[in-house]
């Protein structure tokens, strides 16, 4: 953590002990520093993994249907 950071603040935040103005202080710091921000996204990314799972879906194509597509597009035109 950079030298404004307090330690004692993010474990308060990240343990939910911080009072309201606290809370308040240390978001406004968090949305300033990196540091702070990697390690609460780290910290809450590991406490609940699930929010953070790779949704994305691979498709393999094959050439042919790369050509298909591509030919497919072309037949395709906007009506203004």
């Amino acid at each position: 953590m950079s030298g404004s950071c307090r330690r004692e603040l993010l474990s308060g935040y990240l343990e939910n002990r911080l009072e309201l103005e606290d809370q308040l202080d240390f978001l406004s710091h968090v949305d300033e520093c990196p540091r702070c921000w990697e390690e609460v996204y780290n910290a809450t990314k590991a406490r609940h993994p699930h929010y953070y799972k790779n949704t994305s879906r691979q498709v393999k194509l094959t050439t042919r249907e790369l050509e298909q597509d591509s030919v497919l597009r072309e037949d395709v035109f906007e009506v203004a």
